[in-house]
């Protein structure tokens, strides 16, 4: 049994700064920044965000209580989110 939140990749333009030091006004030409970042989506957790977590405890699949690894994108800076459907679980034997 997996997770019951949607697995998903987010697309979205990270924020960026310039190099350290002077900048030459005439020659800086920023780039935007584009990220993707990978997981289970948590909703309803952060007003204005979209929050993710990387890492759940099967044990709690049906109602998370402990998570990790959490990113909060703000909803401005989000692109895209592609939902990627139920991951495939498989077992390691060794």
């Amino acid at each position: 049994m997996g997770c019951s939140w949607s697995l998903v990749a987010v697309h979205w333009t990270d924020a960026f700064d310039s190099e350290n030091g002077w900048v030459d006004v005439h020659e800086y030409s920023p780039e935007p920044t584009h990220v993707v970042s990978v997981g289970f989506l948590w909703p309803d957790k952060l007003k204005g965000y979209i929050c993710l977590t990387g890492s759940y405890m099967p044990d709690e699949a049906a109602e998370p209580r402990s998570v990790g690894m959490v990113l909060h994108i703000p909803e401005g800076m989000v692109n895209k989110i592609v939902m990627l459907g139920e991951p495939n679980w498989t077992t390691l034997v060794t």
